[in-house]
């Protein structure tokens, strides 16, 4: 035993030691939560709580994530039904609002509890230190137990069926999933991007999500068609997996083929600018083809039976074909022949298709006279045909040595001639005689325009031999 003084240096390092083992118990016990020794209280008020088993002493008062007080006491509330909890708030966040709001929360998967309170509006009024909040602004915390209470028997047991093949799945590839976890922030960050495109297109988001829970209900109807699509496609991948160094071959030279596709699209912009005005220029086309199309449908059944029954007409063609060529080879002095016929025998034809309405009313007129028939006067012996007869007598009845101012030289009258809308006169070949307007009552003379006949325009048609190509002289 050693009876020695101790020196004032060994009282020092005793005392220095002694100190810094209660500074470090007192930064510890501050670092946990714990409070100040002789710190003065702060503003206190009261939450009641159905549920504040898991609550313990210093536990977090968290508003929006950020801590603000701490939990100092717990009692039973009278009644018994309630845990009357007492939070101190830090100075800055206080005094609390009547209409603050305040729920139990969990923040570890030990059920480790906060309180999760907002401090209200400004506009309500504040609670007085040592109150109590309004039961009415207190939540129940709901467990995750009584989540699942609020599903029927069958769902509880295919949710229970469904963690069980969780386990299953997940036995023997703990060190998988810790690598997987491992890449998760890489992942985490390379999927920002993602995410980004996905929030500008919310909305196609939320239609893909709808239409997705019909399209798994849908599926889920037929558990043999679903049992045998995973079937395939676990052979599918089992093939990909025997197939992998070809699929690793097609994956080293997918850089080029997208280089090469980037060549293409470049080569198909341009493609696109120069083809731009044809496609302008086609948009008339475009307008008129849809009639065309709709047409075209009504005659579709039509030509649909054609072609189906042109087999016998294909196989007659093997011999009426060549047989037909011949036919037309023999034709061709014939046809080269009938070249000097045609130039002459259709400008009469032509000259008469400008004349058709005198010439039906040559080939009708004459036998609607021939057939006039008047009654008979009994025992005149006449069958009471008759022949109409028209006499028109004038000045210019005889012949005459001078035109007088009254004539129209009408020789040639135009086929489609027309009465003037004023005068109600025809239009005269010429005006020789008195020009256009006459000297007295006489009414005055029009010429009539020229007539176009074989691609020639004249006063009056002349008709002769054609040249090459139907061009008349």
């Amino acid at each position: 035993m050693n009876t020695t003084v101790p020196t004032r240096g060994r009282i020092f390092v005793i005392a220095a030691f002694a100190l810094s083992c209660f500074g470090l118990l007192l930064f510890f016990w501050l670092a946990f939560g714990g409070p100040i020794p002789l710190k003065p209280k702060g503003y206190r008020v009261q939450v009641a709580f159905t549920d504040a088993s898991t609550l313990a002493d210093l536990a977090d008062v968290r508003t929006a994530g950020v801590t603000i007080g701490k939990v100092v006491d717990k009692q039973i509330a009278p009644g018994g039904n309630r845990t009357l909890t007492t939070i101190e708030l830090e100075q800055r966040y206080a005094p609390l609002r009547s209409d603050a709001r305040a729920i139990l929360r969990q923040k570890t998967l030990l059920g480790e509890t906060y309180v999760e309170l907002s401090t209200g509006t400004r506009d309500a009024e504040p609670l007085q230190e040592g109150t109590t909040l309004d039961e009415g602004q207190v939540a129940q915390a709901v467990e995750f137990d009584e989540l699942l209470r609020i599903f029927d028997k069958p769902t509880r047991k295919a949710f229970q069926e469904w963690q069980a093949s969780l386990a299953q799945a997940g036995r023997g590839r703990g060190r998988d999933l810790g690598d997987a976890l491992g890449n998760l922030p890489g992942f985490a960050e390379n999927a920002q991007d993602v995410v980004d495109v996905l929030d500008t297109r919310r909305v196609v988001l939320r239609d893909l999500v709808h239409n997705a829970g019909r399209t798994f209900e849908q599926i889920s109807r037929d558990e043999a068609a679903l049992a045998t699509l995973v079937q395939r496609n676990a052979e599918l991948f089992g093939e990909l997996g025997e197939r992998r160094d070809e699929l690793a071959e097609s994956i080293q030279i997918l850089p080029t083929f997208l280089d090469e596709s980037k060549k293409t699209l470049a080569r198909l912009r341009t493609f696109s600018l120069e083809t731009e005005p044809l496609l302008r220029d086609l948009d008339p086309v475009l307008d008129d083809l849809q009639p065309t199309l709709a047409s075209l449908r009504g005659l579709s059944p039509d030509l649909e039976n054609l072609f189906d029954n042109i087999d016998p007409l294909i196989s007659a063609s093997e011999d009426g074909l060549p047989a037909l060529s011949r036919t037309l080879w023999a034709l061709d002095p014939t046809l080269e022949s009938a070249g000097p016929f045609l130039r002459q025998v259709n400008p009469i034809l032509q000259f008469l298709e400008l004349n058709q309405v005198k010439l039906a009313d040559f080939m009708a007129v004459p036998p609607s006279a021939l057939g006039g028939i008047r009654s008979t006067v009994p025992g005149s012996k006449s069958n009471g045909h008759v022949l109409p007869q028209m006499i028109v007598t004038g000045e210019q009845t005889l012949p005459a040595l001078s035109r007088t101012p009254d004539n129209r030289g009408n020789s040639y009258p135009r086929p489609d001639a027309r009465p003037d809308s004023f005068s109600q006169a025809l239009p005269s070949f010429d005006c020789a005689r008195t020009g256009e307007k006459a000297p007295n009552s006489t009414p005055g003379c029009k010429v009539s325009e020229p007539i176009p006949f074989g691609g020639v325009t004249k006063r009056y048609p002349n008709v002769g031999e054609a040249g090459p190509g139907g061009v008349l002289p």
